[in-house]
């Protein structure tokens, strides 16, 4: 039996309006102030001048630097001492459960408390009547780069946006950023990335559902998650619960791409109760906002091909360039330019903002371009999202040896939930390196039991395809693997949602020195 979207109650509603009321000053605490959500929350709480404390149980860098220059106090640990001066909110991160002593302190003497998503609800969106216009972005893939685009976008088209993003924007200040309040409230726009992970161990719903959407993209629908969501049918029930929230003079603005997407949005098309217009922006002739174009162009000093594009918006043809690759990059960049063309933004700034957009942090980043030898790090972790981001790079250089090599890391990639998907998504690649499963004995909190991914027969598997594949145990063998194997010409990809083992910052170097003691005197 399917269960029910999991919504918002009435004490979501409650402890967003509560820290909407605090004022400027008050003091607010985060606890687990070291996670990417949480810090985009102190930065957002500092702009908007208030008094912040934080505590986790380190301070690693590079994000317990960032941390560190921004809290006006810092706890390393979790104690309920931390708390003893009684902060006017406690802002409790995604990864604290019960058990955490700060988390039974705000329980036994019934401190406010807030998630993340609640947060950026009450300061970063607020009413309608404070911001005119909320976006988010949801979606399996690529939601990060779509906000990052429309809000790179509506930037440089003078719109002054507010906006959360999930990774770190190359064209932007940072990832977190108030509305302006220069702007009359009517002509505010707020953009934000909307997860459909859990807000947090007291708030069992989907980040997504604590936001107020005007415009709610879908980027692509797929099963992912596997630690709360049962199906991929649970995970359209969540969805189809976000999008009645849009207003009728809002947009549904959703991909005819994407896994279940075709099917899906003609289903929410026909639903009465879905009251805004579901508008498709794709490839097929049926979207009103379409890709009719694409070819690569090299761009002089970069390690990495962009692509001519050209744009059909309601019917008016635009040429755009963007130097990212691939057709899932040319989408995510339809969507932002379908988003900033709804809300009144010129066509040739939108040609130029995207122009200018330089992507993500971690999504296709070159970190290495030395002897014609290239490293490309990216966030790539879903089956589907290693096949798109190798097929992109793949498309682009036909002629050189591609290696890719892949951590699963997250809840469900560490699982044998796409045991036979991932073979067929390494088949762009030449070699194929994989870090093996190291906790294979289980996993805590999920939604039903599944094994651990078994990474050797994933290797025969992809071998059985025509492709050069290995497995090792740690990072330090792949790295030596790696720089044993390398050879002119080759473009290597890290894929990971996690660090890697630190991969990225050691391999460059290892490379370099190993250039460096070829080159002949």
């Amino acid at each position: 039996m399917l269960a029910p979207a999991r919504e918002p109650d009435e004490n979501c509603a409650a402890r967003i309006a509560y820290a909407a009321s605090l004022k400027q000053g008050s003091h607010i605490h985060i606890s687990g102030i070291c996670g990417s959500g949480t810090a985009a929350v102190l930065v957002l709480l500092r702009e908007l001048g208030f008094y912040v404390t934080g505590s986790d149980k380190a301070f690693y860098p590079p994000m317990g630097d960032v941390v560190r220059s921004l809290a006006h106090k810092l706890y390393e640990g979790y104690r309920a001492e931390n708390l003893e001066q009684r902060p006017a909110l406690v802002v409790i991160g995604n990864a604290q459960s019960r058990g955490n002593p700060e988390v039974e302190h705000v329980l036994e003497h019934k401190l406010p408390f807030a998630s993340m998503p609640e947060v950026f609800a009450a300061l970063l969106i607020g009413t309608r009547a404070q911001c005119r216009t909320s976006v988010v972005i949801s979606g399996t893939h690529g939601k990060t780069t779509t906000s990052a685009a429309v809000s790179t976008v509506l930037d440089a088209a003078g719109r002054k946006p507010g906006y959360f993003i999930g990774g770190v924007p190359l064209s932007l200040s940072g990832n977190v950023r108030p509305v302006s309040q220069e702007l009359k409230p009517e002509q505010r726009v707020v953009v934000l990335e909307g997860d459909e992970y859990d807000s947090a161990f007291f708030a069992k719903y989907a980040k997504f559902q604590c936001y107020r959407p005007d415009i709610a993209v879908v980027t692509s629908l797929e099963f992912d998650h596997g630690d709360i969501y049962n199906s991929i049918e649970e995970i359209e029930s969540e969805f189809t619960s976000f999008l009645r929230r849009v207003p009728q003079d809002g947009l549904v603005l959703v991909c005819d791409q994407g896994g279940r997407l075709p099917e899906t949005a003609q289903k929410w098309k026909q639903d009465s109760s879905i009251v805004a217009p579901v508008v498709l922006y794709g490839l097929t002739p049926e979207a009103q906002y379409r890709l009719t174009r694409r070819e690569s162009r090299e761009v002089p000093g970069q390690a990495l091909c962009g692509q001519q594009m050209e744009f059909l918006l309601s019917g008016e043809a635009l040429d755009v360039f963007t130097p990212l690759t691939g057709e899932h990059n040319a989408l995510n960049l339809l969507a932002a330019a379908a988003v900033c063309s709804w809300l009144g933004v010129e066509p040739e700034k939108i040609s130029k903002g995207i122009a200018g957009f330089r992507g993500v942090r971690r999504r296709q980043q070159v970190i290495f371009n030395q002897s014609e030898v290239a490293v490309i790090e990216d966030f790539a972790h879903h089956p589907t999202a290693v096949r798109t981001t190798l097929a992109g790079i793949k498309e682009a250089y036909p002629g050189r040896r591609l290696i890719a090599v892949f951590e699963p890391r997250s809840n469900t990639s560490r699982r044998a939930f796409f045991q036979d998907e991932y073979p067929v998504s390494f088949d762009a690649c030449d070699i194929a390196v994989i870090l093996e499963v190291a906790d294979a004995g289980g996993y805590q909190g999920t939604a039903r039991q599944v094994g651990a991914l078994d990474v050797p027969e994933l290797t025969r598997q992809i071998m059985r395809r025509g492709k050069t594949a290995a497995c090792f145990r740690t990072v330090k063998e792949i790295e030596d693997f790696l720089c044993r194997e390398i050879r002119s010409g080759d473009l290597t990809v890290l894929m990971s949602n996690g660090d890697f083992g630190g991969l990225a910052q050691t391999l460059p170097r290892a490379l370099q020195r190993v250039l460096r003691n070829n080159t002949p005197k």
